[in-house]
């Protein structure tokens, strides 16, 4: 059985990434206006691809009249809102966004599968276009600050010498 929560509308939504380029590993920090937090550790694809598919959704719903969002509209809806004392972390496994178009308000899903005998937990979180805006843009500047690519290969370069299989395995990459 899954562990559910419902975080409700976001006071604080940062994506980071913590370690050295390379050895980085990413996390989606959320804090509600209830006051439950969570730690949301993802790949660097995820991350990526959650902004890609935050712009994507903004591009299809945004430029609608912004609602006005209390802290308990997800408890209106019917969905109880978790209080102050749920501080969340686990490793994402599956990722969903989604728009209320009733509510002009942006959901992020996030869901692990339970590894070694935990008990699956889901988290879902409402924001508004603003807010889903500047985590896409965030999580973009965070994922192209890790190492940089080669230009022939689109591998990632180390900060020792890189072998491009372009040239054979021989000569400077760039």
């Amino acid at each position: 059985m899954t562990e559910e929560h419902h975080l409700g509308h976001v006071a604080r939504l940062h994506a980071d990434a913590v370690g050295q380029p390379g050895h980085r590993r990413f996390q989606l920090l959320v804090d509600s206006v209830a006051g439950a937090s969570a730690v949301l550790w993802l790949e660097k694809e995820q991350l990526f691809n959650l902004g890609l598919a935050l712009k994507r959704l903004i591009g299809l719903a945004g430029g609608k009249e912004e609602a006005r969002e209390s802290a308990d509209a997800a408890e209106e809806a019917g969905e109880p809102v978790a209080g102050p004392d749920l501080n969340l972390e686990f490793q994402v496994q599956e990722l969903a966004v989604g728009y209320d178009a009733a509510r002009a308000l942006y959901l992020i899903g996030a869901e692990s599968r339970g590894e070694d005998r935990e008990t699956p937990k889901k988290v879902n979180l409402v924001a508004t276009e603003a807010e889903v805006d500047a985590l896409a843009d965030e999580a973009f500047a965070v994922c192209a600050a890790g190492r940089p690519l080669c230009p022939l290969c689109g591998a990632s370069m180390d900060t020792e010498r890189h072998v491009c299989p372009r040239h054979n395995g021989h000569g400077p990459a760039a």
